[in-house]
């Protein structure tokens, strides 16, 4: 059995494992180099550890399915990386960390986006109020003998309806 150091493998063998073309794993080779750290040697195909394969698998949950930007993908594996080297926590321990400060912006959008909502319903019982005023207004304004001459023509007009 080899050595895993010796266990490398191609572009093409990356790309499918994951799912995703080889242009990808170049694309994110590129990007994401400083978290990679491949060694090439001259002259030679690029070879793969498995190290590499768990950062790109990493990547592509980032990208595809917490939907991260590249920017924010670079921040969070950069955080992640001073989290496990810098303050030496364990990998279970820096996962449910994330999970956690996860759960906890996906709790403070919707929340946000439910101040939205509240405020926008808010905007709208004003403007209703503003309108039930008016008229109120309107029907205090108007003398008590418009609104009488008001009454007499419904009461006319209703009963000229009926003969």
């Amino acid at each position: 059995m080899a050595e895993p150091s010796e266990r490398n493998l191609t572009l093409q063998q990356v790309a499918t494992i994951l799912q995703v073309e080889t242009s990808t794993i170049r694309f994110w080779e590129k990007e994401f180099a400083q978290f990679l750290n491949i060694k090439n040697k001259k002259g030679q195909h690029k070879r793969f550890t498995e190290k590499n394969l768990e950062v790109f698998s990493q990547i592509k949950e980032l990208l595809y399915t917490e939907q991260y930007t590249i920017k924010g993908a670079q921040r969070r594996l950069e955080m992640e990386r001073t989290l496990t080297s810098g303050l030496g926590i364990e990998s279970n321990f820096k996962t449910t960390v994330f999970f956690m400060f996860s759960a906890i912006l996906r709790e403070l959008q919707s929340y946000r986006e439910e101040s939205r909502k509240l405020a926008e319903q808010v905007r709208a019982l004003r403007e209703e109020k503003i309108k039930v005023e008016e008229k109120l207004l309107e029907e205090r304004n108007k003398g008590l003998l418009d609104f009488l001459k008001d009454k007499i023509q419904v009461k006319k007009v209703s009963e000229q309806e009926e003969a």
